[in-house]
């Protein structure tokens, strides 16, 4: 896969460990494609008004070519974001080229995700009369 980057007002030594991870990633949802088929251009930019970063991926594939955005307080969270849309996107084409059925999974970081909650059991006491009742 070849990368280019084109960064606006940030430093590539933020962002590599993420992009490094989440081209492996990319990669293994791409593995049926040659190296020489998939380009991937990454834009980073940080909006000066906002304090915020965006990412910017646009991917070159046979077929459509996939665009994603993404949005965070950092640049590490804007690619984050980028690379999940992305990949959404990857799977869909994925899904069209194996005549396969599409299902889009829920997206949520693991450290987000809430633990299960068990409810308390009801039970009832003796001779108590059932509330909600007329009086």
């Amino acid at each position: 896969m070849r990368i280019r980057y084109h960064d606006l007002g940030v430093s590539q030594d933020k962002v590599a460990h993420v992009v490094e991870r989440e081209i492996r990633i990319l990669e293994k949802k791409l593995a049926d494609l040659d190296d020489d088929l998939k380009m991937l251009d990454i834009t980073m930019e940080h909006q000066q008004r906002s304090g915020t970063y965006v990412a910017k991926l646009h991917l070159r594939i046979p077929g459509p070519d996939i665009v994603s955005r993404g949005e965070g307080h950092n640049p590490a969270q804007a690619l984050r974001d980028a690379f999940a849309d992305l990949y959404d996107e990857v799977e869909r084409q994925v899904a069209k080229w194996r005549n396969e059925p599409f299902i889009r999974r829920a997206r949520q970081h693991p450290s987000l995700a809430k633990p299960p909650v068990s409810l308390p059991e009801e039970t009832e006491e003796e001779g108590e009369a059932p509330t909600g009742g007329q009086q």
